[in-house]
């Protein structure tokens, strides 16, 4: 009789661990499985086409020529101003989420000119009575975002670029800069590039 209870517990016992090891393992099975679908779901992106966008600036030269002294100073804080027309000419397709930037999201590029990189450099737009800066105590920011543009819509832009008081040494004369602004279009992953000049 004896016997018969300690087998009686040995099965118990037996099947109990026997549960908790499947239990265990049945739940590690579970959390792989759904990681690997979620790795998987964030892996498929959809592909949307970028609307067709056109951006004219008015001058194309934000002249700081007399702003810098020969020796790379700033006396006198200075903005130069230009008008950025964005036009989505496009016949259907809306261009989601606008977004304007001095840097390219898609490749880091920066848009400044490394010798415009400083912290008396001030870039900002102005958009139906709203100022944010593009480029501000030294850093690039997130830009600004105009938002939906739908196609045959057209939304105007004003562009600052200042030069703040700044010592002998900042800035360079003489100098002509090629730099860019980025219209970014973030559900298509999409950059429309806006050139311009910067002279010192």
């Amino acid at each position: 009789m004896k016997a018969m209870e300690v087998f009686v517990v040995a099965l118990l016992l037996g099947g109990i661990i026997g549960a908790g090891v499947t239990y265990y393992y049945m739940v590690g099975q579970v959390e792989d499985a759904f990681s690997e679908g979620m790795a998987y779901q964030q892996s498929l992106q959809v592909t949307v086409s970028p609307a067709s966008i056109t951006a004219t600036l008015s001058p194309t030269t934000f002249n700081h020529s007399t702003t810098v002294a020969s020796d790379g100073s700033v006396s006198t804080e200075t903005t130069k101003t230009a008008y950025l027309t964005i036009e989505n000419t496009d016949e259907s397709a809306t261009a989601s989420g606008l977004k304007i930037l001095l840097y390219n999201p898609i490749t880091s590029t920066e848009g400044l000119h490394d010798n415009l990189e400083t912290d008396s450099t001030e870039v900002g737009v102005t958009i139906g009575g709203v100022t944010a800066k593009l480029y501000h105590d030294g850093d690039y920011t997130d830009g600004y975002v105009i938002g939906d543009l739908p196609a045959g819509g057209e939304v105007n832009v004003t562009i600052s670029f200042t030069l703040e008081d700044a010592v002998a040494g900042t800035f360079q004369d003489g100098q002509s800069y090629t730099c860019h602004l980025y219209l970014y279009q973030p559900n298509a992953n999409y950059c429309d590039v806006v050139s311009f000049t910067v002279t010192t």
